[in-house]
């Protein structure tokens, strides 16, 4: 047996690459090329986890060395200020009281518990407890009343747990505002909804200021924190742990019935890549409600035995935080940048001066969008740290792909897939069949089959088209496979911009903008014509500080993208680009914008006072509505002409004015 959790096998002493995070040395075979990948799958993976209980790695993490910090928390990014710290023993004994409290208060092994908050030390207890003795379902805290209420009501959750009154947060306001419409929704249907009791609500708090009423941690106080006080089985690999939602790039989110064993082979899956071992330092300033934040920055360091610091509840977004980015590192021995893109790019332009950074590794994985060769090259001068691209999606428990971190970067792609997971580039019809196999290079849809592939949707009315019976997962994203393995992701197949009847991937126009300087982000849509369908547009977040100009943007894109139809025909920039937590752009937003700004124009012409909504129908399908004020037969007409050019659902109003 490995001497941690969920350690690769050791190989013979021959094979060996031994890679040092300090002191602590542990053997990891090299992961060079495709050729190593193939190496690691001649062992199977049974052999390699025996045990597929991701609650159990968790308990396992804190009794590594019960007596080293599990986390450290430092006040809004104030690192001169008080810190806060867990003992990993601290954190098991806070976990156990939560699952022996939830039990008790009739929450059962599959009953949802919903979790509203941003990363506080109790979190990490909440998830671990809530592991053992539920099905935490973590949600987006920066949802507002009704989006919450919805997650909650299509989770059946029995409770939920919340950041109470915090000053910088609505989190309490938009919860209490949820619970309350479920309330009344369920009083209006006299509880035909099912519901046999209220909703069980607990808050947890800033660690830096006082409990609220209802406190978790108060709460669960009088409850055993040395052992479960309840039977408990052994999670299988099949076994649902908890529920994730998607990220919201498309709007209504799905959501993902995640399972014990694919969360224990993320964590395997991370280590084997990413070379993990008990003495990393890592920090927590992505938001844990998502696959990523919760599993490769969240749960899997704890199960690890790694020190987690929280610098900030608000995470990367808080800016005094960032400005003290490479003071934590030194402060902490931070031993892995992390960061998406969008803080990567913040951190390229304000590197160290005196801060020792020499505890970082050579190395580290990032993700969720496009980023600039240059903040890659400016990232790897000022740390000696190469950044490994990843490809994941919350539906395989996140990566799918990783650079090799001993190999190749190539940019533009990312990297090879993990060990035991197969990549499949195929062409499919409309009805969702397999029409046949790509070849090397060939764009086409991007399949999954890997041990991380979740149970389905929740709804399983959605499985249909992603979830397929051959345990391929259909991802949504164009891509193609090189000679060597390496993955290049175009872009999402419902965000393909359709010209003239000519496909155009947004990744191709995306791509090059993101290397014009100044450019910090770029998102491409297609707005509505006439004549052509769709034409490229694309959204451009620039630099702080940045001079560039549409017209310079323009020839740059032009002289970089290969196809001519391509070539956007409008460049607009925007002071933010709408992104999710994850520094994901938003696109259906963008789209909705693009729309806005053509039907404004076109209407123009139309001889009375008109009002214009534009709402997204799912992917990129619209609905275009027209309210006409004292209109007449012929400005009716009017706008029915101009309408009925365009390839897109509308309708037509009128009202007196």
């Amino acid at each position: 047996m490995s001497a941690w959790p969920n350690a690769p096998l050791p190989l013979p002493d021959a094979d060996r690459h031994v890679h040092r995070t300090r002191s602590c040395p542990y053997p990891y075979p090299p992961i060079r090329t495709i050729a190593d990948i193939l190496e690691v799958e001649k062992t199977p993976l049974d052999q390699r986890i025996t045990r597929w209980d991701f609650a159990l790695n968790l308990l396992d993490g804190c009794r590594h060395d019960p007596a080293r910090a599990a986390i450290h928390a430092t006040h809004n990014g104030d690192i001169d200020g008080e810190i806060i710290t867990w003992s990993f023993a601290d954190l098991e004994r806070q976990s156990l009281r939560i699952a022996n409290f939830l039990r008790a208060n009739g929450i059962g092994a599959e009953d949802p518990v919903a979790i509203v908050s941003p990363t506080v030390p109790a979190l990490f207890a909440t998830f671990i407890g809530g592991l053992l003795a539920a099905r935490p379902f973590p949600i987006n805290w920066m949802l507002d009343a009704h989006a919450l209420a919805d997650l909650i009501d299509r989770a059946g959750a029995k409770a939920v747990i919340a950041l109470g009154p915090t000053p910088g947060f609505s989190i309490w306001e938009n919860v209490s505002a949820a619970v309350g419409l479920l309330a009344r929704d369920a009083g209006n249907a006299g509880n035909a909804g099912g519901r046999a009791r209220p909703l069980q609500l607990f808050t947890l708090h800033d660690p830096f200021a006082q409990a609220h009423d209802h406190d978790l941690l108060t709460a669960a106080a009088p409850h055993s924190g040395e052992r479960l006080q309840f039977p408990r089985d052994t999670a299988t690999r099949g076994t649902i742990a908890c529920y994730v939602h998607s990220g919201g790039t498309t709007g209504h989110p799905k959501i993902v019935k995640v399972t014990h064993g694919g969360m224990v082979f993320r964590q395997w899956a991370a280590n084997l890549c990413l070379a993990f071992t008990p003495a990393d330092v890592v920090l927590s300033d992505t938001p844990l409600f998502h696959i990523g934040g919760l599993l490769v920055r969240g749960l899997v360091s704890t199960a690890d035995g790694q020190t987690t610091v929280i610098p900030s509840m608000h995470g990367a977004r808080d800016k005094t935080y960032i400005a003290n980015y490479w003071r934590y590192v030194e402060r902490f021995g931070i031993t892995q940048i992390s960061g998406v893109p969008t803080t990567l790019s913040v951190l390229a332009k304000q590197p160290p001066t005196t801060e020792d950074i020499s505890s970082l590794r050579p190395y580290f994985a990032t993700g969720s969008t496009a980023m600039a060769p240059v903040v890659q090259e400016r990232i790897e001068t000022i740390t000696g740290a190469r950044t490994l691209q990843t490809y994941g999606l919350t539906e395989n428990t996140s990566h799918v792909t990783v650079d090799p971190r001993d190999g190749e970067i190539r940019r533009g792609h990312s990297g090879l897939r993990v060990p035991y997971t197969t990549v499949r580039i195929a062409q499919m019809g409309k009805d969702g069949d397999i029409l046949r196999d790509c070849g090397v290079g060939e764009i086409g849809m991007v399949l999954v089959r890997s041990p991380g592939v979740a149970a389905g949707y929740l709804d399983t009315a959605q499985d249909a088209g992603v979830f397929r019976s051959d345990g391929f997962l259909v991802t949504g994203d164009l891509g193609c496979v090189d000679t060597d393995g390496y993955l290049r992701i175009s872009g999402r197949q419902k965000d393909l911009i359709i010209r003239g009847g000519h496909n155009i991937e947004p990744g191709i126009i995306e791509n090059a903008l993101v290397q014009a300087p100044g450019v910090a982000l770029a998102a491409a849509v297609g707005k509505p014509d006439a004549y052509a369908g769709e034409l490229p547009i694309v959204y451009v977040e620039l630099q702080p500080g940045a001079q560039v100009t549409v017209d310079e943007l323009m020839r740059f894109a032009a002289e970089r993208i290969p196809e001519r139809p391509a070539v956007p025909k409008e460049i607009i920039l925007v002071e933010k680009l709408p992104l999710t937590a994850v520094g994901k752009p938003i696109k259906h937003l963008l789209q909705l914008d693009a729309a806005k700004r053509v039907f404004s124009d076109v209407l123009r012409p139309v001889g009375c006072d008109w009002e214009l909504q534009v709402n997204n129908t799912g992917g990129s399908g619209l609905q275009v509505s027209v309210t006409l004020k004292g209109s007449t037969a012929q400005t009716r007409r009017q706008a029915e002409e101009i309408l009925s050019a365009f390839s897109v659902a509308y309708s037509i109003s009128e009202t007196v004015s």
